[in-house]
């Protein structure tokens, strides 16, 4: 159970807030997890959606290479909530079921593509040792140029504040396809 109501409805707001949800639903078609908690700030909603949309779609990452990042971000943060809502679009997207146990598992990356390999090891390391390796950041940088290694390193961050607040409000997940292996 959340520890806040989620807002999902128009009537649950009023004034200026009205502006952010329509401008959310217009968009994605509903408010989903993330931003029926971010809507008790209505600014922090509509920027986050605005961030997402570039992060998702403008960056000039691969469908792949975002769900793959989100999936490592989901990892390293804990969050069965973005765990479990991007398992089946990082599957969907080509992300393979092999690579999703790697990362859920923090196994080895031996058995991982070396375009997947960069991408996990760096997020294992921005995210979870909270430094990066210069051999690291050269692999990443050699694959994705310097606009993908940012928008990589920025997408990651944008999921681990999702996580964040997830996580506080206790948010959790409607679909268990693929539940977060416990640490």
């Amino acid at each position: 159970m959340p520890r806040l109501t989620p807002i999902t409805e128009r009537t649950q707001l009023s004034g200026e807030s009205l502006n952010a949800f329509d401008s959310i639903v217009e968009s994605r078609g509903r408010i989903n997890g993330p931003q029926s908690m971010h809507m008790y700030v209505p600014d922090i909603a509509r920027c986050s959606i605005e961030l997402s949309d570039v992060l998702l779609y403008k960056s000039g990452l691969s469908a792949h290479d975002v769900e793959l990042a989100i999936l490592v971000s989901a990892r390293e943060m804990d969050c069965e909530y973005v765990w479990a809502s991007h398992t089946n679009s990082g599957i969907k997207a080509g992300v393979r079921l092999e690579a999703i146990e790697i990362i859920g598992e923090f196994k080895n990356l031996d058995n991982l593509t070396e375009d997947e390999a960069v991408i996990v090891q760096y997020g294992r390391e921005v995210l979870g040792s909270h430094k990066v390796d210069q051999a690291t950041f050269d692999r990443v940088f050699a694959r994705h140029g310097e606009s993908g290694t940012i928008a990589i390193g920025a997408l990651m961050g944008y999921y681990a504040m999702l996580s964040c607040t997830l996580i506080g409000t206790a948010m959790e997940p409607a679909n268990q396809d693929h539940p977060l292996p416990k640490r």
